[in-house]
């Protein structure tokens, strides 16, 4: 048998026929694969539609569950258990496959020795799924942190059964929140092969009525048992060093971004008293899992969040919350090895604080190209960046080449213009133009920097309404030019247009042409560079 389709099932009657004709119209052969469907004592007709699948299927199997588990983890367990397959794929009793997901997991977990694989997410009604981990194309074996995979911790993947059974891995029962999180990432950390696949729609994900179901409160030492294990697995596995502290700081970014916590705590859906245990069992977390190293690699939204947190503050937690909205330039005292910090103030009878945090999250930029001019030999480009929470800082800025197909970055810190927020720069081509590897699209961008804080904006989308690209009127006639600037009224009124091209530039004894013009989708400043004979 090579795979089992694991699906547990609660009061699933309405749609529950959608998911198995996904699985009788598998392009795999019924003789290859099981469906085991573990029924946790359904109120409806979930068994029985079941039960008229199996009249037709003997690949579906049917287990009943005599008491009602309150939860997936159980029947997964159930199916884990009974699995005859090479590999079980866990599958929502109201979501879908793709006809030949079976059939192109199994070939790619063989090929590959997979111990995981899964592939693209379709959402389904308005679901939102994952998808940073697609953006690489297939991946025979992934990287956990280098390929976003803990952003993708739902259950909805193949296993190899062996792998899993030899690890002890199931779905623990005392997890209320985030058993399929500590599942798929104790799997994530034991395997030698991870494949992610994007080349076919493979799980479609469906988003259904009960999802929008009213709040349901539960302590937090319930809340935080997956994630203190999860920490924990990190912490004892066999990773290198430098590994865990890079995966346990992937991991605590997605649980403060997608996690309820901050939610809870910083919104009125809790008492006064829920919300002193929610924090009291957050400072306990901290304590044990996120140490200062692990702090300073969070994005800067959450500094304030951990270290209050880590003081066991209510009042100053909401109160820091509430003043981080109204962050000014006046606030701002430093940037160092980074961040931005600001200062936070705030006295009275009994609530006191004077303390700075990073708030690198606040701060937004704007640039606006003032000129583009072209010669010969040169180009200028003169404009402004500003950035709302430095105004009063002594910004750098840097002019910067990316080509697109290497990567490779030509920097040019000649900024003509020494007032912070403006810029001016001229670059000769053959800076940039040296070999046959400098041909190719070449994107502009401007970057602030200040004792290690940078941001990047790229140029050309805001200029002057009447900027395109312009040349020098001294180089009208240089053969191979379009946009000819004359001297004619006529083509004075018609004003530069959207791309110019220099021919020839001379790098190394040879020949090159240079375009300079604004892309199509995003109306952004381009280089090519192409060589000529």
């Amino acid at each position: 048998m090579k795979i089992t389709v694991a699906i547990p099932i609660y009061n699933a009657e309405r749609h529950l026929n959608v998911t198995l004709d996904s699985l009788i119209n598998q392009t795999m052969d019924s003789s290859e694969f099981e469906v085991i469907c573990v029924n946790d004592v359904s109120t409806d007709n979930s068994a029985a539609v079941v039960e008229s699948y199996m009249k037709n299927h003997n690949n579906i199997k049917l287990i009943n569950r005599t008491e009602n588990s309150g939860g997936p983890m159980l029947p997964r367990n159930d199916a884990i258990n009974a699995a005859k397959g090479e590999y079980i794929l866990f599958l929502d009793n109201d979501d879908f496959i793709g006809e030949e997901t079976l059939e192109r997991f199994y070939k790619n977990a063989v090929e590959n020795n997979s111990d995981v694989i899964f592939g693209k997410y379709v959402g389904v009604n308005g679901r939102k799924v994952p998808r940073s981990m697609f953006k690489f194309g297939n991946l025979p074996k992934a990287e956990i942190v280098e390929h976003n995979l803990v952003f993708s911790l739902a259950p909805h993947k193949m296993f190899n059964v062996d792998f899993i059974r030899k690890y002890g891995i199931q779905f623990n029962e005392k997890a209320v929140v985030g058993e399929d999180q500590l599942f798929v990432m104790q799997c994530y950390i034991n395997a030698k092969v991870i494949t992610v696949l994007t080349d076919y729609e493979y799980y479609y994900v469906v988003k259904r009525g009960h999802e929008n179901l009213s709040f349901k409160y539960f302590p937090a030492e319930n809340f935080y048992y997956s994630f203190n294990n999860i920490m924990t697995t990190i912490k004892e596995s066999d990773l290198s060093p430098l590994y865990k502290t890079e995966l346990s700081a992937a991991f605590l970014k997605r649980f403060y971004e997608t996690s309820k916590l901050r939610r809870y705590l910083l919104t009125n859906k809790l008492t006064a008293e829920q919300k002193k245990d929610w924090l009291n069992e957050t400072k306990k977390f901290i304590d044990n899992h996120v140490n200062d190293e692990l702090i300073n690699l969070l994005p800067s939204l959450f500094h304030y969040f951990v270290l209050i947190a880590q003081e066991n503050d209510l009042q100053k937690l909401l109160m820091v919350h509430k003043q981080m909205d109204k962050v000014s330039p006046n606030q701002v005292t430093r940037v160092e090895n980074g961040w931005i910090y600001a200062n936070f103030k705030y006295s009275r009878k009994y609530l006191a604080y004077d303390s700075e945090y990073p708030v690198n999250h606040l701060n937004t930029s704007d640039v606006f190209v003032d000129d583009i001019v072209l010669d010969n030999t040169h180009f200028e480009i003169s404009g402004q960046f500003y950035q709302s929470l430095l105004i009063n800082m002594n910004v750098k800025n840097e002019l910067i080449l990316v080509h697109r197909s290497s990567g490779i970055e030509k920097r040019f810190k000649n900024n003509l213009l020494n007032k912070s927020g403006q810029f001016s720069f001229k670059v000769d081509y053959r800076d940039f133009v040296v070999d046959e590897k400098s041909v190719g699209p070449w994107d502009v961008f401007i970057e602030g920097i200040i004792d290690g804080y940078t941001k990047r904006r790229r140029l050309g989308q805001a200029r002057n309404n009447d900027l395109k690209i312009k040349q020098h009127e001294e180089i009208h006639e240089a053969k191979g030019f379009i946009d000819k600037i004359t001297h004619s009224n006529k083509e004075k009124e018609a004003g530069p247009k959207k791309e110019i091209i220099i021919d020839p530039v001379r790098s190394f004894g040879k020949k090159y042409t240079v375009r300079a013009y604004f892309t199509k989708d995003h109306d952004n400043l381009s280089f090519d560079v192409k060589m000529t004979k």
